[in-house]
């Protein structure tokens, strides 16, 4: 037995846990699924390009993903753009889905799908209404099931006590559909939870801006601010296992108390200035999901 054999053997090649050595039936992969965030497309060549080149290698897998997981960040930016360069990004966004992509897509909304321009106020799709309505969304939060798995998909960002955008949390009617929705899901069901700013990441202390005297200050628009409930919220909930989020543009797992917690580098990189944004280069992630409620990502620089 040479030494790659003998590797193989006790699972060190083919990923398995002692737990699934011992028991080789309980663990099965359901699911594959592509999750891509902050794409910030534009009418800008190398977006355009990039992303149809992204979404043609996912499509031309021999084991390519079931569908994919948008997470928010769609376009370039809404927050603080006129109308007319709005609608362009949109404009460029769905003509690359239409053109370059077959795969179901499921939506999240991101910060900056939002339309935050002052000047749109008394626009009917002003704030969230826009992004709702290219993304085909009936509601800006929902839920479903595939494959044997519950997936829950949350607006992170309201509205600032100032009124401005944005704090990353959920607000009061979020919530509570939330914590209904997660008590009437079967609690054999293992659920996967998706959201455009993380709820618990180790990627926001990569700034060394965020220390000052001593102190650790982290953004209200980095991490969830209700982090804190949330957590308490899934330990009620034990069948809660993975939750997905970007924004940050940068790539982390931390493992918190039976939840997995994946922040996946962005399509975009730096913005499309660069395809590296500090350590993490531009990508997408390939999500397997298992029978047991365990989670192997696959992060594929494309």
């Amino acid at each position: 037995m040479n030494r790659r054999e003998a590797l193989s053997s006790i699972g060190l090649l083919t990923g398995l846990a002692p737990t699934d050595l011992a028991n080789p039936h309980r663990r099965k992969r359901v699911l594959r699924l592509a999750h891509l965030t902050d794409a910030h497309m534009m009418p800008r060549r190398k977006a355009e390009e990039s992303l149809a080149k992204c979404l043609h290698r996912l499509q031309s897998m021999k084991d390519r993903p079931a569908f994919i997981l948008n997470g928010g960040d769609a376009i370039m930016d809404a927050l603080s753009r006129d109308k007319n360069t709005v609608k362009k990004q949109w404009d460029v966004w769905n003509r690359i889905l239409k053109d370059d992509n077959s795969l179901p897509v499921y939506h999240c909304i991101g910060n900056h799908d939002v339309w935050g321009y002052d000047g749109g106020r008394e626009d009917p799709l002003y704030g969230k209404a826009w992004a709702t309505e290219q993304l085909g969304l009936s509601n800006r939060y929902y839920s479903f099931d595939h494959s044997g798995w519950h997936f829950v998909v949350l607006d992170s960002t309201q509205p600032n006590a100032e009124g401005g955008w944005y704090t990353a949390r959920l607000d009061d009617e979020q919530r509570d559909w939330l914590e209904k929705d997660l008590r009437k899901t079967d609690e054999k069901k293992p659920v996967l939870i998706l959201s455009h700013i993380p709820i618990l990441s180790a990627s926001v202390f990569y700034d060394d801006e965020v220390q000052k005297n001593g102190k650790w200050e982290i953004p209200g628009g980095w991490l969830h601010t209700d982090a804190s409930d949330l957590i308490r919220l899934f330990h009620k909930n034990r069948n809660v296992k993975v939750c997905l989020s970007g924004h940050m543009h940068l790539l982390d797992r931390v493992d918190y108390n039976g939840v997995t917690y994946l922040c996946d580098g962005a399509v975009s990189g730096n913005w499309w200035d660069s395809d590296v944004y500090h350590e993490t280069r531009a990508g997408y992630a390939l999500i397997d999901l298992f029978s047991d409620g365990s989670v192997e990502r696959t992060y594929v620089m494309y």
